[in-house]
């Protein structure tokens, strides 16, 4: 099976992978202090909106290995935006 894959096409599992889960981490640890107060809103809207265009750019070049990695992206950077937003909202 590997072995059909072109290694450019390789590169670029590896890499959307890497880069969709690489959110993990901080969601973690969000979850388990139950506190978000060192997260920075503003770097992970950003890279929300990056995945975003990275879906549109996939999209527009018909591309499954960018759209699916994307999507996954946007689904675990957008839980710690909600996560931040909803830390802001209980500290109110």
């Amino acid at each position: 099976m590997l072995e059909s894959i072109p290694p450019v096409e390789f590169v670029g599992l590896v890499a959307g992978f890497l880069t969709a889960f690489s959110s993990i981490p901080q969601t973690y640890r969000i979850v388990r202090l139950k506190q978000a107060h060192s997260v920075s809103l503003g770097t992970y809207i950003m890279l929300n909106a990056s995945c975003v265009l990275w879906l549109v750019y996939g999209v527009m070049q018909d591309s499954i290995s960018i759209i699916f990695w994307n999507v996954i992206s946007i689904m675990l950077t957008g839980s710690v935006v909600i996560l931040k937003v909803l830390d802001m909202r209980k500290k109110k």
